[in-house]
Parts: C-alpha cells; sequence; structure tokens
C-alpha cells in the first residue's frame, strides 16, 4: 500500500470517527421546538411523525384537503432504496435531495394518520398566518420547479421530486423539518440528528389528534 493510500485510508477513517463523535453529541440532548408566539392573526399547521426512523412532515389544510411535505434523499425516500450500504452512503457524502408531496381530502376533527402510511402520531398547532403562507408557496413552488423529476413511490404512496437542497448526515431530514419550523416561528434546539421527538418537546405541549 502506498503512503497516498494510506494517508488517504486514515482521512476517510477521521472523518468517520468524526461523525461518529458528532452524532453521540448530538443525540445526548432532547429535541425543543418552541411554539410560535400568539399573533392577532394565526392559522394551524399539522405535524406528522412516523414510524419509520423517526421521520417528521408538515402539513397544510385548505378547503377540505391536507397537503403534506416532506424532505429525504432520493435513494432512500423516493426510489425506497434503504439498504445498509446506501443508506451509509448517502449519510457520509452530500446526495440528492427530494421533496415528497401528498394531498388527501380531509377536514378538521377527521383522524389523520388513517390517511398516511407508518404514521404514527399528528398534531396541529398555531402559526403566523403570513409565515404559514409564506412557507407553503416556498414548498409548493420547489415542487412545482421541480415537476419534470417527479416520481411516485407506490410502496409509500407519495409522489417525490428531485430538491435543490442536498442530504446528508448533517443535514437529513429531520435538520430540513427543523428549518421549517423555524420558519413560520418556532425556535427549535437539542437533538434533531437522529430520531427527534419534535412533539414530545413541544413547549406549550399539543395533545395528539385521534
Amino acid at each position: 500500500m502506498s503512503g497516498m493510500t494510506i494517508v488517504l485510508v486514515l482521512k476517510y477513517i477521521s472523518i468517520i470517527a468524526a461523525l461518529g463523535i458528532a452524532f453521540f453529541i448530538i443525540a445526548g440532548c432532547s429535541a425543543k421546538v418552541k411554539l410560535p408566539t400568539t399573533e392577532p392573526d394565526m392559522t394551524k399547521v399539522y405535524l406528522i411523525k412516523y414510524s419509520t426512523w423517526g421521520h417528521h412532515s408538515l402539513a397544510f389544510y385548505k378547503d377540505g384537503s391536507l397537503t403534506e411535505f416532506t424532505y429525504g434523499d432520493w435513494e432512500l425516500f423516493a426510489l425506497n432504496k434503504r439498504d445498509p450500504w446506501t443508506a451509509f452512503k448517502n449519510m457520509t457524502f452530500l446526495t440528492p435531495g427530494c421533496m415528497g408531496r401528498k394531498s388527501t381530502a380531509w377536514n378538521p376533527g377527521d383522524t389523520i394518520c388513517d390517511k398516511f402510511k407508518n404514521c404514527e402520531m399528528a398534531v396541529s398547532f398555531f402559526a403566523p398566518a403570513d409565515k404559514v403562507l409564506k412557507l407553503h408557496n416556498k414548498l409548493q413552488n420547489s415542487y412545482n420547479a421541480n415537476s419534470e423529476t417527479e416520481y411516485y413511490n407506490q410502496k409509500e404512496r407519495v409522489y417525490f421530486v428531485k430538491y435543490d437542497v442536498p442530504y446528508w448526515i448533517f443535514h437529513n431530514c429531520n435538520h430540513e423539518l427543523a428549518d421549517w419550523l423555524e420558519l413560520i416561528g418556532a425556535d427549535v434546539s437539542g437533538k434533531v440528528f437522529y430520531k427527534p421527538d419534535f412533539i414530545g418537546g413541544m413547549d406549550p405541549g399539543q395533545e395528539p389528534l385521534q
């Protein structure tokens, strides 16, 4: 083995070790979500938690329809390639991200989890209406701008498009969801990296929807 090869191997091992240390540091703190402060014009947003990897998504209600947006890795989420090698590779290196969108007929008071496969829990909370509208339009526009890449994941029953935000260990689905929550006025801190309990960490706490 040449000297250059040894150096590259050692560098790679150092990167993996650093990622492992970061994982344990980040995983040691509970997720905290300080909900938006009350303003005159507020509207409801829906946060959905899944049993798969503790994944979360945001959903918006309008005129009898609930539209969910979710973020992930193109291969892992859109193409359902969830073997250990793909998961390791796509967490270690920057890979193409994706956005999922699903709209379903629904009205407030109806059960949410029946509408979304592997849904474990859902809550609603209030956020400033102007910020919610801005985020909804941002996500909708991002999806439409990449509509030529649309792919239907039949197993998950969700449409996906490629998304401009790359995916990797330090910006996975949980980090993106935290960014979305902050765009509508929430303050997210603590554990975000792996299986964060955004719902359990809400302040004030919100009762799960039936």
